[in-house]
């Protein structure tokens, strides 16, 4: 029973009602519409019944009815309010309840509330579309991946017809069988549950947008720069080249792989701290400390630009480079991208407790976490990498310049020169005004916090018996002290397959057996410094032998080691391993196949031989150079000698052995 005192209780007050705006009315009923929101506030202000029928001449009837249609929800979670009086304006859905006449195939009208009129005529027919609609499990049930209309009215169909509907009733009457008004009724199924649906029927982009515009406010508010930093990794939309000296002297030009580009951008003020090109197939551990590194230790310098037209923007650059109090700046939290969460154990533990900053993973393929490193891709791909005559495009069917990788080398758009326009555009990022920090740009929005001593911002920066460490940024691991008085080995630590020591520990007999905490710089694996487990210092270990010539990171170490492992690279004692590697991988890949006495014409090392070949050179020092078939340290792989208890003998071996007696 409808009652106002309780309505006033129960229902929102006037005042928080949905307003209407009512010049936006039509003029000819806007007089009406003023009429019964002035008769509503009266109501619900409890002014008398007759009082609100004479002001406004609505009668009591009319009231109750207005009270009703306003005070009812709508789908957005609010009352209607002053929607509900808006002229022709429906509270309630359309219920047809006139009988469904017979009609001829090309016949119009006449349909209005007919779907409706079915459902509630079969109540299970309703939930069953919906069902299918929304893709909800069912034990023993499997639906299709995004179900089209078409096919949703097929099931129509099919549904009725066991129901024994069939012509002349609807929808076996009409030319189409109803597919409009089941495409109709899936739109606003879809649209009744918007997350719902874009979750169960649309890709990853439209996914992770989700997340993003819900009107709610951000958990974490950045107020200023240098609070968090987002790092991700972008694969570079492009092939390159690369200039590889010959034997003859001369120079050829190879294309590479596609690169990988890492960058760390600060959030507040999206401006660049460090970024790194990455010469390999996938981003590893070492090249994200290594960005981190820079962002956090090193001071960024202006490359040498090798062609002209390109030139650095007035007072452009990185931070580190440009402000001077921003150089060694460290920062809060790191939003790291989800796909690199296999890389969490190292980077936890080294870049976190050496830099002391909190770190964010997320989940995976969640890039609106990361909003100004991902807008920084967009932006280089548009305007640098998807301009170039061997991009690769967006995807293989939008962007992709025919035969790219053939253009990278006839065109010699070598990797070195991108590196010189990409350092130029980082630059030109850092020194261009932004909307979203009111027209600054990201390096004036950090000299305002840096150099204002009205803000009172204080930086956070290592103790100076930490930045040598931090600059290196090591792995600490652990390893025992080999060796032996009986065998008269001098007591060493061995990682991976190398020999470490010095004259400390080689001569320290009662370590051996003990534990050494190692601290390891990945990217220089000819020495590192060791410790007692007490945490003194014994010194710096070097490499025995042949690893110790040539300067290599570990994961060429294991790369060569995996190619000793199979027996197809072999090495002599006393030969540099980092050499014989830089041969294998600039020798073609018929030379490693070829049969004795079997002439052919050579091949060009694979793009991805020249893309490691690049990077280990660089590691050493060297410069790319392709070496000669037949000076290579290869063989054809063999399978392993067979193992048992004695090696296999000639026949006559032990008849020998009798003979000499």
């Amino acid at each position: 029973m409808w009652s106002r005192k309780r309505a006033i209780c129960t229902y929102p007050d006037i005042t928080l009602w949905p307003k209407v705006l009512d010049t936006e009315v039509d003029a000819s009923r806007r007089e009406t519409f003023l009429l019964k929101v002035k008769a509503m506030e009266m109501y619900f202000a409890q002014f008398p019944v007759k009082e609100i029928e004479r002001v406004t001449g609505l009668a009591r009837q009319v009231q109750v009815q207005l009270a009703k249609k306003c005070v009812r929800l709508s789908d957005d979670g609010q009352v209607f309010g002053f929607r509900a009086l808006l002229p022709f304006y429906r509270t309630k859905k359309y219920e047809r309840s006139a009988p469904v006449s017979p009609k001829r195939p090309q016949q119009r009208g006449g349909s209005s509330g007919v779907l409706g009129n079915m459902l509630s005529r079969f109540p299970d027919l309703e939930p069953l579309l919906v069902r299918y609609i929304r893709q909800e499990a069912k034990r023993r049930h499997i639906h299709e991946f995004c179900i089209r209309p078409k096919d949703l009215h097929t099931i129509f169909i099919a549904v009725l017809k066991s129901k024994g509907i069939a012509a002349p009733e609807w929808p076996f009457c009409t030319q189409h069988l109803g597919a409009r008004s089941i495409a109709k009724f899936m739109k606003h199924v879809l649209d009744a549950n918007f997350s719902k649906a874009v979750n169960e029927r649309e890709g990853q982009v439209a996914r992770a947008h989700l997340n993003v515009g819900t009107g709610s406010d951000v958990l974490l508010y950045v107020e200023a720069p240098y609070e968090v930093v987002e790092i991700d990794s972008y694969r570079i939309e492009g092939f390159f080249s690369v200039a590889i000296q010959t034997p003859e002297g001369t120079e050829t030009e190879v294309p590479l792989d596609r690169l990988w580009l890492i960058a760390a951008v600060d959030r507040f003020s999206s401006a660049v701290l460090a970024y790194s090109i990455v010469y390999s197939s996938e981003v590893n551990s070492n090249d994200v400390l290594d960005v981190i590194r820079r962002a956090g230790t090193e001071r960024w310098e202006p490359k040498t630009i090798s062609f002209p037209g390109l030139h650095y923007p007035s007072g452009g650059g990185l931070p580190s480079g440009v402000i001077p109090a921003a150089h060694g700046a460290l920062w809060t939290s790191t939003f790291f991208d989800g796909a690199l969460a296999h890389l969490a154990e190292r980077i936890h533990d080294t870049g976190r407790k050496m830099l002391g900053f909190a770190i964010n993973w997320g989940p995976v393929a969640h890039f609106e976490r990361r909003p100004n490193v991902e807008r920084l891709f967009r932006q280089i791909g548009s305007d640098v990498f998807r301009r170039l005559p061997s991009t690769t495009g967006s995807s293989p069917q939008k962007g992709r310049a025919e035969d790219a990788q053939e253009k990278a080398v006839r065109y010699r758009i070598r990797a070195c020169e991108v590196e010189e326009l990409l350092d130029v555009k980082m630059a030109q990022h850092n020194a261009t005004p932004s909307e979203g920090i009111s027209y600054l740009t990201p390096l004036d929005a950090i000299r305002y916090f840096v150099e204002n001593p009205a803000k009172e911002f204080l930086i956070r920066r290592l103790p100076e018996s930490s930045r040598t460490a931090a600059k290196i940024m090591g792995t600490r691991e652990e390893a025992t002290v080999r060796g032996g008085r009986s065998t008269g080995r001098r007591p060493y630590v061995q990682v991976d397959r190398a020999k470490y020591t010095n004259p400390v520990l080689a001569n320290s007999g009662h370590l051996l057996g003990s534990r050494l905490i190692l601290e390891i710089d990945e990217s220089d694996m000819r020495q590192f410094r060791a410790f007692l487990k007490n945490g003194a210092e014994i010194g710096v270990l070097k490499a025995q032998g042949k690893w110790g010539i040539t300067k290599h990171s570990r994961a060429t170490r294991k790369n060569i080691n995996r190619l000793i492992s199979s027996r197809i690279l072999v090495i002599s004692e006393f030969e540099d391993p980092i050499q014989a590697y830089l041969a294998y991988l600039s020798t073609s890949r018929d030379a490693r196949k070829a049969k004795p006495n079997v002439r052919q014409a050579p091949s060009p090392p694979t793009p991805r031989a020249i893309t490691e070949l690049t990077k280990v050179s660089a590691e050493a020092g060297k410069r790319p150079t392709f070496v000669r078939a037949n000076k290579v340290p290869i063989v054809t792989p063999t399978p392993p000698p067979r193992m048992g208890l004695m090696p296999d003998m000639p026949d006559d071996f032990f008849t020998k052995i009798k003979n000499r007696r």
